[in-house]
């Protein structure tokens, strides 16, 4: 699986569930199945699946609104669960009078059957996601941050945070912390504010200045100790420390954090209790971080074969057999749920599908050709080779992101620090969470990077689509010039049954209204006959075009050049002179590297995340169940938020 939005999952599984379990119901009540001999039920079974699949679609859609309201309900549901259950049921009864050659109304149909029958059911839905939304909010453990009473006498509400005003401030701004006595307590913690300098402007030229709170637990001496935090980088990195929550702060288990406090230093469930079913894990070591990644094409790509036609296959059979049996298992855990009065929302994804990385972290596999292409064109004087350059590194990293293991989706501000060996700067953070989408910035030799990705994810009945919205600019800086492209689909076949398969599908396009260039790339077809000869494409060939364009009256003035390839193979470019610029068994990716010391928000701190690494799927399950539940409430608080405004 890729990086992809569980709702429609979810979504597939809740109408599964209604159906399964309201099936024999509905065929009974709705077919006068007790009128009807035994042996004639073959009869009323297939006209009876109308109207108990549009039954269920009803009933689906009530539960379905908790989802996408944080199990607020509106009336709105109700009324178009009742539509589609009248018109089911009042089908089926039509039909039934015409077999049977009674006499009767539509209307009264709907009257007589539908509407009592699903006016009960949408009632109970529509009372149960309320039960739901106050079971919840009482199981809401209470966030308490324990300050000596010498920092802060009477808790102070805070106040409003305005980041362009913090970002254009050029004054420090200190925390200090004196005469703290913490004498070896470990429930005793002090809760310290740091603004990093270091702040990133995107596309829309918006600074993003990162607050962040997190508890000192590592400052448990006997001694008194004072602090004091200024907003400078030297500070910074002497507060904190590689090694904090790599060892233990208490016990012997050099996996376990704590077995009396719940939360590491910089963890998202800050204030939580200590759960016994998923104490804190102890966090990952930079050695363990600075593994080196896989360059060769073969370990890049361990598990998947090219396919007869193009694109991979998927021949890991433990990754295939993780995944066997999810919807039967996810399906389970909704009736489960909803029996012990939780209900289908509360569900999550088992952790074993999963890899212990997050979606933003492995969104930067994808410029593991930067340093080399984007590199070269910031030498180049001629426009079109760096346009021809950057096409090159787009097509490039697509086989980098192409793995059946899941990431974890990045939680709403989660950040990804790291660089590439030539000094290459690389910073990614989660700014939304529904719509999941990540900015990113890429600071090089000689050109910059930045952009964002939102994720749209699909499933139908045997194929899951993942489509990358978002746009994409590279500027040069001795040229001046700035190109900007969007990414194609990634496409999973074989969700149900056949071969798991993977592919990219779809354009790029590519702009550069500076220098008057037009680019696009087609995977796996040559519908626009771009092609210099025809030939059959397999799903993984490319065809593209460069154009000169005039973008004050949207017209293409003529052909510069034409691009050829495989995003598993290489990349060639006919115009002037023929140049194979990249070829996947020559040019090795460079792979990046996480900083030693990121900010405290960053994915290597995620417990879920850090106990899938230390291989114990009980304890991630725990975690990740936790977290998507803070998330959750944090997302609500925010809807309340922005509707008293």
């Amino acid at each position: 699986m890729t990086h992809v939005h569980e709702k429609n999952l979810k979504i597939l599984l809740v109408i599964s569930y209604d159906f399964l379990n309201c099936e024999l119901i509905i065929f009974f009540i709705m077919t006068d199945t007790w009128r009807v001999k035994l042996t004639q039920c073959n009869q009323a079974m297939p006209q009876c699946l109308i109207s108990c699949f549009l039954g269920c679609i009803g009933i689906a859609i009530v539960q379905v609104q908790a989802f996408n309201k944080i199990d607020k309900p509106t009336t709105m549901p109700c009324i178009c669960a009742l539509a589609c259950c009248c018109f089911g049921t009042g089908y089926n009864r039509k039909k039934l009078r015409h077999h049977y050659k009674i006499k009767g109304s539509y209307f009264i149909d709907c009257i007589l059957y539908a509407l009592p029958i699903y006016s009960c059911l949408a009632a109970q839905e529509y009372a149960e996601v309320i039960k739901r939304k106050e079971i919840r909010i009482e199981s809401e453990p209470v966030v308490k941050f324990m300050i000596p009473p010498m920092l802060s006498p009477e808790p102070q509400p805070n106040p409003p945070y305005d980041r362009k005003s913090e970002a254009d401030s050029d004054q420090k701004s200190s925390v200090s912390i004196s005469d703290i006595s913490l004498s070896g307590n470990v429930n005793e913690e002090v809760e310290v504010q740091i603004i990093s300098p270091k702040e990133h402007t995107f596309a829309d030229n918006d600074p993003l200045a990162y607050i962040e709170m997190y508890p000192l637990h590592y400052m448990q001496k006997e001694t008194e100790t004072s602090i004091e935090v200024e907003n400078s980088m030297e500070s910074y990195v002497d507060l904190i420390k590689p090694e904090i929550g790599i060892l233990p702060l208490d016990g012997d288990n050099p996996n376990v954090y704590s077995f009396k406090i719940g939360y590491g230093p910089f963890s998202f469930l800050k204030g939580d209790p200590y759960y016994e079913a998923g104490p804190p894990p102890t966090y990952m070591t930079l050695e363990y971080l600075k593994t080196p990644k896989p360059t060769a094409t073969k370990e890049i790509l361990y598990g998947l074969e090219v396919h007869k036609n193009g694109g991979l296959i998927c021949v890991d059979q433990e990754a295939i057999s993780k995944q066997k049996g999810i919807i039967k298992e996810v399906i389970g855990s909704i009736i489960k749920n909803i029996a012990s009065g939780l209900g289908a929302v509360s569900i999550s994804l088992p952790v074993r599908i999963f890899e212990p990385r997050t979606a933003g972290e492995r969104l930067i596999d994808k410029f593991s050709f930067a340093t080399i292409f984007l590199n070269q064109a910031a030498l180049l004087d001629n426009p079109v080779d760096r346009f021809k350059r950057v096409m090159a590194f787009a097509v490039s990293g697509l086989y980098l992101g192409a793995r059946q293991e899941k990431p974890f989706n990045p939680l709403l501000g989660e950040t990804v620090q790291c660089h590439f060996p030539d000094g290459t700067e690389v910073y990614v953070e989660h700014t939304s969470h529904n719509p999941p989408r990540d900015h990113f910035d890429v600071i090089g030799k000689g050109y910059r990077m930045w952009g964002y990705l939102e994720l749209d994810g699909t499933l139908s009945f045997n194929t899951l689509t993942g489509e990358f919205r978002g746009n994409t600019f590279i500027y040069f800086n001795n040229s001046g010039q700035l190109v900007k492209f969007t990414q194609p689909k990634l496409k999973l076949g074989g969700m149900m049954t056949g071969d798991r398969t993977l592919n990219w599908e779809g354009e790029f396009e590519f702009k550069d209204q500076k220098s008057g260039l037009y680019g696009a790339i087609r995977i796996g077809d040559d519908k626009n006959k771009w092609a210099l000869k025809k030939k059959k494409m397999r799903k993984d060939d490319f065809v593209g075009k460069i154009w000169e364009f005039n973008y004050a009256e949207s017209k293409q003035v003529k052909a510069l050049a034409t691009v050829t390839g495989s995003w598993m193979k290489k990349f060639v470019a006919f115009g002037e002179k023929k140049e194979k610029i990249w070829q996947i068994d020559r040019d090795l990716p460079i792979r990046h590297i996480p900083v030693d010391i990121p900010l405290p928000s960053d994915w290597r701190y995620r417990e879920d995340l850090i106990w899938l690494s230390k291989k114990n799927l009980d304890y991630a399950s725990h975690w990740k169940g936790r977290i998507e539940a803070r998330q959750r409430a944090d997302r609500a608080l925010r809807t309340e938020r922005l509707k008293k405004k």
